[in-house]
């Protein structure tokens, strides 16, 4: 079919949500690795925290059964937000560049500068959560990070914050921490990290901890006994930045409102098209328990 003043849009659109989409998805996710994706019922959700009973109490024969109550915990809150993006596909555009236009290229390769725009978006806002998360207002009062979560059955605190950059000592450390967890009554959780994250210039830092047959940074002969860890390096987080997760605690959530889409529409009182994107979406955390972090 002939391109005309017409039909441009109609012919063009398709070329460029092609690429527009293969943009998008051309890099493997990193925030998959660590945040738990699923979709949104309504604009907002809530995470109602609960408290939790204590240990079984001995009891005697013939005696009334232990009778114990659990509080109400805190509750977190995810607000999905709007994101979205587009450019026009002027006439002239496309009568003087048809050949970058039609290759979804437009000015400056606009169809593919906006399916990247959107996955780096996405990344940037999961990052940041963690990012964030060691001098932010969570859902009890305190930074995701610190080493004093308080409890609502229970006088006792949690601490999942630790100190200093990646070596065979603080990751041993920090997995060690980990395992003291505890519920909202003081008892212990069980959790097990089986994931070390990092920023990006921290790579080859955790993988020699990882992948030396000995320990690592030292002269002694004693093995390198830290398994079990898969490693999660993101571009976007803070350089220095590492930390760990048990991945079978729901703590960090990508949260889909609207999943993307791309689309065109004619432009009022011109000949022009518009090629947008849109979607909705929330990033957070749910819970600090599972997750260990350091500043490095």
């Amino acid at each position: 079919m002939k391109m005309t003043r017409d039909n441009f849009g109609v012919l063009l659109t398709p070329v460029h949500k092609k690429i527009i989409w293969d943009a998008y998805t051309e890099k493997k996710t990193q925030y998959t690795n660590m945040f738990k994706v699923s979709d949104m019922n309504a604009k907002q959700e809530t995470y109602p925290h609960l408290g939790a009973f204590g240990m079984w109490d001995a009891n005697t024969e013939g005696n009334t059964i232990n009778e114990d109550s659990m509080s109400e915990g805190d509750t977190a809150t995810l607000t999905a937000l709007r994101y979205d993006k587009g450019y026009s596909l002027t006439w002239e555009l496309v009568r003087d560049d048809l050949y970058n236009v039609m290759k979804g290229m437009g000015k400056g390769g606009s169809a593919k500068a906006l399916g990247k725009g959107l996955r780096v978006k996405i990344e940037s806002l999961c990052a940041a959560v963690i990012n964030g998360g060691f001098a932010n207002t969570g859902y009890d009062g305190g930074a995701l990070f610190q080493n004093s979560h308080a409890l609502a059955d229970s006088s006792s605190t949690c601490d999942n914050l630790t100190t200093g950059a990646p070596t065979d000592t603080t990751v041993k450390g920090a997995m060690t921490l980990m395992r003291g967890q505890v519920d909202e009554a003081g008892l212990k959780i069980e959790a097990m990290a089986d994931k070390i994250w990092a920023a990006a210039n921290l790579e080859f830092t955790i993988y020699t901890i990882l992948k030396s047959t000995n320990v690592s940074g030292e002269l002694s002969n004693d093995k390198n006994v830290i398994s079990g860890l898969s490693p999660v390096i993101m571009d976007y987080l803070t350089d220095g930045y590492w930390g760990l997760q048990d991945s079978s605690f729901e703590n960090l959530v990508w949260k889909w409102r609207d999943k993307p889409i791309f689309d065109s529409q004619p432009i009022p009182k011109t000949v022009d098209t518009f090629i947008f994107g849109y979607a909705r979406g929330a990033a957070g955390y749910v819970d600090f328990r599972g997750l260990v972090g350091s500043t490095g």
